[in-house]
């Protein structure tokens, strides 16, 4: 049984052409051979076709003078002139709190802590976002780095006030701070 595709006319000519014909001796030779490009013509839909012109707009490289002082000086030990920041996705709260609780359930569910593996069990773990626990300033800082126009690699580090955080803990609240694809998350329990 022969399954026929899309691609199975363009295999048939390559085949077709591929097969040896019998040389007539004229003398004469051609002056150009017959070229067969392989490439597939490939059209995208409207959708398809603006998600790719918006990416390639949105990738363009910032100069490192353009970047916060404090940024720029810690990506320039890397060698490199330019930098794209990664933005976190735009998610909905609802999304945020499964996101973060099942990120939570699959890594720490059987963690040593008992306090932490009992409110996640009784439902006393409350998660936030980061952003909107005031006094705690964490966030995560990631960029793409280019060198000469070409990409060089990745860098990223973190910021918090550790005040307020030892202060939380020295009140005896239960604590952790994290990011899942740059979205930073404040937990208690």
């Amino acid at each position: 049984m022969v399954a026929i595709n899309a691609t199975a006319p363009s295999a048939l000519a390559v085949l077709q052409r591929a097969q040896t014909k019998p040389q007539i001796e004229t003398g004469l030779k051609p002056l150009q051979a017959e070229v067969f490009d392989p490439t597939p013509k490939v059209r995208f839909g409207p959708g398809v076709a603006d998600a790719i012109l918006n990416v390639s707009e949105q990738a363009k490289p910032t100069k490192l003078s353009d970047l916060p002082p404090e940024h720029a000086e810690y990506l320039r030990r890397f060698g490199v002139d330019a930098a794209i920041r990664w933005q976190p996705p735009v998610v909905s709260d609802e999304e945020f709190q499964s996101l973060v609780m099942n990120f939570i359930k699959e890594n720490w569910g059987n963690s040593d802590r008992l306090d932490l593996r009992e409110a996640l069990t009784s439902s006393t773990l409350k998660i936030q976002r980061a952003s909107d626990v005031e006094g705690l300033r964490a966030e995560t800082i990631q960029y793409d780095l280019f060198k000469d126009g070409h990409i060089f690699g990745g860098a990223g580090w973190g910021t918090i006030n550790m005040e307020f955080y030892n202060a939380q803990a020295a009140a005896g609240v239960r604590q952790s701070t994290g990011s899942i694809n740059g979205l930073d998350y404040y937990i208690t329990w």
